[in-house]
């Protein structure tokens, strides 16, 4: 619990044009649960209060007589740091009043955007009293060292457990390897959940077609239960479109340089339905990784090819599990399709090439699928895997696997658009297709943006950094 002579546990110190990340910081930490097994003296599992100023207030050199008593009513000081904060004379002086009640290593850094102790005014992110001598009325003492994170590398999750460590003073690998199980068993009772959402399904549908006997014989009758059958089916398909939210949130909390190796650069991706589509990964306003339900199926994007490996780290390996797992559906059709017939950069037929290998041990499948694909080469199939193709693919095809994941299949896509548009037309590189109705200079003649056009998403020539 939060110290008997503090009413909150942090003041939360930003700029008011990163007022967003505000709310969004603040949101985070007091939904936060501290896991049931962690030992610290914390009831009900909750962090405490946190003190956001919602106002807009005018620079002053002194900060207002209610502000300056919340800081010194909390126990700790969370910076938002971005060069917007940086050139505040409001965040500055709520620092230097926090530093001189006696608790400068009470100060937590929690990066948005530029870099700390750059010097250059358009990147730098710490406020001068963050850089200044430990003592903030002796010039002549050391700085301090404040705890410092930085989200656009730890995502959510990740932040979240490394400022609650620092402010009950735990120690973090402990308490992050506990939040990591607690994720897990979240995961597989949403996972249960499904499956008994899909079984509710299916006992609709039964009974559909009961009533659809019924009405040839009472008309009337018919028309009302039909009305009702609608009525609980689309509440049930709301449930698990509800259930499916979560799931894939909860695969989102894994970072990009989690799932990609250390010299890869990851691409973006653009989704025009935000309401269809369920962001997985990010970096600040760009997207790396993005889920979405189409019709019947089920469609995953990655901004790098390099993930469908999962050789980056236990977690990258379990990101990769549990995308396949919820691509391959609610039947638990376990028969996996890996186009190889235009020029895709994945290496099917080399030794390294690990994801048949993996896939198999997963229990599923696999099959090489060259040349063209139609739809009775994917009939029977639960998952479709398409990585970075930059040879022909013809209408027929994109046809083809667009009735393939409205009947209910999977389709796992990963493209890398600054790569295509720097490379596709060197040498090389050669297969039926290469180059064919292709223009670097336009993105939309991508063939994998070309293939993803009808679930309103492309790849940009954009990079994003890890």
């Amino acid at each position: 619990m939060v110290g008997a002579d503090k009413h909150y546990r942090a003041f939360i110190s930003y700029s008011q044009q990163d007022k967003g990340w505000g709310k969004r910081i603040h949101t985070w930490l007091e939904t936060y649960r501290v896991p049931v097994d962690a030992v610290v003296d914390v009831l009900p599992r909750r962090l405490g209060r946190f003190f956001r100023d919602e106002e807009d207030m005018a620079a002053a050199s002194d900060i207002a007589a209610i502000v300056r008593r919340v800081i010194e009513d909390a126990e700790n000081l969370i910076v938002i740091c971005s060069p917007r904060s940086a050139q505040s004379k409001w965040v500055n002086a709520e620092i230097q009043h926090f530093r001189r009640t006696g608790r400068a290593r009470k100060v937590f850094a929690v990066i948005i955007d530029g870099f700390p102790n750059s010097g250059h005014p358009e990147t730098e992110c710490f406020p001068p009293a963050l850089r200044a001598a430990g003592d903030p009325d002796n010039p002549d003492a050391l700085p301090i060292e404040p705890l410092g994170l930085d989200v656009r590398k730890d995502g959510r999750a990740k932040s979240c457990a490394r400022l609650a460590a620092g402010l009950l003073g735990v120690d973090f690998d402990d308490l992050w390897q506990r939040d990591r199980r607690r994720a897990e068993g979240r995961q597989r009772l949403l996972i249960g959940a499904l499956a008994s959402v899909s079984l509710v399904f299916a006992a609709l549908a039964a009974t559909a077609a009961w009533l659809g006997v019924q009405a040839e014989r009472n008309a009337v009758e018919a028309r009302q239960n039909a009305a009702e059958a609608q009525a609980q089916s689309r509440a049930a398909d709301a449930a698990r479109q509800q259930l499916q939210r979560e799931y894939l949130g909860m695969l989102g909390e894994t970072a990009i340089n989690e799932v990609l190796a250390k010299d890869d650069i990851p691409g973006e991706i653009i989704t025009t339905d935000p309401n269809a589509w369920i962001p997985l990964m990010s970096q600040g306003e760009r997207q790396f990784a993005a889920a979405r339900s189409y019709k019947s199926g089920r469609v995953l994007a990655l901004a790098h090819d390099g993930v469908l490996n999962g050789l980056r780290s236990e977690r990258s390996q379990g990101f990769l599990r549990r995308s396949v797992q919820w691509l391959a559906g609610p039947d638990g059709n376990r028969f996996i399709q890996i186009a190889s017939g235009h020029c895709e950069w994945l290496p099917t037929r080399a030794d390294n090439w690990t994801l048949p290998a993996r896939l198999s041990k997963w229990g599923y499948s696999v099959n090489d699928l060259p040349g063209q694909i139609d739809d009775q080469k994917l009939d029977g199939a639960g998952l479709l895997i398409i990585g970075n193709a930059w040879g022909d693919l013809a209408d027929s095809e994109i046809g083809a696997i667009e009735r393939f994941v409205s009947r209910g299949g999977g389709l796992l896509v990963a493209g890398l658009g600054w790569s295509w548009q720097g490379s596709s037309k060197g040498q090389g590189l050669d297969c039926i297709g290469k180059a064919m109705r292709q223009d670097v200079e336009d993105m939309s003649t991508y063939p994998m943006n070309r293939l993803v056009k009808p679930y309103g998403m492309r790849w940009t020539e954009a990079t994003i950094s890890k």
